[in-house]
């Protein structure tokens, strides 16, 4: 709550409470904690891809060859890259058609750095890597607590800034 007199910064994209401590957010691993990871091989069909996510209510799904991390495929790809441009999903491999290298995050970093990446890179999935190996994804729709409102309040306070110093 603000205090009258007093006023925020930021911190590293979160808020900082009035007596300059970081407000306690969650982080990667916390929200990874139960997730099954589903993966899926670059030389897969589209077809194959989409039905294993649809199996497992995925948006997104990332693509390993053996255990390294090659690419992402999401259902914007399945739209924009594969329906859109009106390749046969059975015939097209997704290593054709996926968002290769993707931004990563480890899972120490907080939550609140996952929805900077998100923001910033005008995405809503980042795969979560330790020492080389995948771990895990966190989406932005796992952002349906206090994050997220301390996010657009950093972005808020962020944009104000920017105008005042425009």
């Amino acid at each position: 709550m603000l205090q009258p007199n007093k006023s925020a910064v930021l911190c590293v994209r979160e808020v900082v409470d009035f007596e300059g401590e970081c407000m306690s957010s969650r982080t990667i691993k916390d929200v990874l904690n139960g997730q099954v990871l589903i993966t899926a091989t670059a030389a897969m069909s589209v077809t194959q891809v989409a039905v294993r996510m649809k199996k497992n209510g995925l948006a997104a799904i990332l693509i390993l060859e053996g255990k390294r991390l090659v690419g992402i495929f999401t259902e914007r790809d399945a739209l924009f890259r594969v329906a859109a441009a009106g390749l046969n999903p059975k015939d097209t491999e997704v290593s054709a058609v996926m968002t290769e290298n993707p931004t990563t995050i480890a899972p120490d970093k907080s939550f609140s750095d996952a929805l900077a990446i998100m923001h910033d890179g005008r995405f809503r999935h980042v795969p979560v890597v330790e020492n080389l190996e995948v771990v895990g994804m966190v989406s932005s729709s796992d952002a349906m607590g206090p994050e997220l409102e301390q996010f657009m309040y950093a972005k808020i306070l962020e944009d104000q800034v920017t105008d005042v110093l425009a």
